[in-house]
C-alpha cells in the first residue's frame, strides 16, 4: 500500500473511530460503518490532512456511499487527485 493510501486509511480509522487493520481494500465505506455525513467528512479530513482539494465531481458524498466505494478505489482516487495536483503545483513552478 502507498504511503499517501496508509495516510488515507489512518484517518479514515481514526473519523470512523476503528483500527487500522480492520481496513482492506475491499472494505466498502457503508460497511465500515460510515453514512453521507460520515463521507462528508471523511473528503473534508482527507484534504486538510493531505493539503489538498479533491475535485468534486469525483467525491460527491452521496455517490460514495450509493455506489459502494470500496476502501481501495477511494484512497486509489486520492491518491490520483494528490498526484495530479502535485504535478500541476510543479508544471506551474516551472512556468
Amino acid at each position: 500500500m502507498s504511503e499517501i493510501a496508509e495516510r488515507v486509511r489512518s484517518i479514515v480509522a481514526r473519523n470512523l473511530n476503528l483500527a487500522c487493520w480492520i481496513i482492506t481494500p475491499d472494505s466498502t465505506l457503508s460497511k465500515l460503518g460510515a453514512d453521507s455525513l460520515d463521507a462528508i467528512g471523511l473528503i473534508m479530513a482527507v484534504e486538510r490532512e493531505l493539503g489538498c482539494c479533491l475535485p468534486s465531481d469525483a467525491f460527491r458524498a452521496g455517490e460514495l456511499m450509493e455506489g459502494e466505494w470500496t476502501f481501495g478505489a477511494f484512497a486509489g482516487a486520492v491518491e490520483s487527485s494528490v498526484q495530479s495536483a502535485q504535478q500541476t503545483s510543479a508544471r506551474s513552478s516551472a512556468a
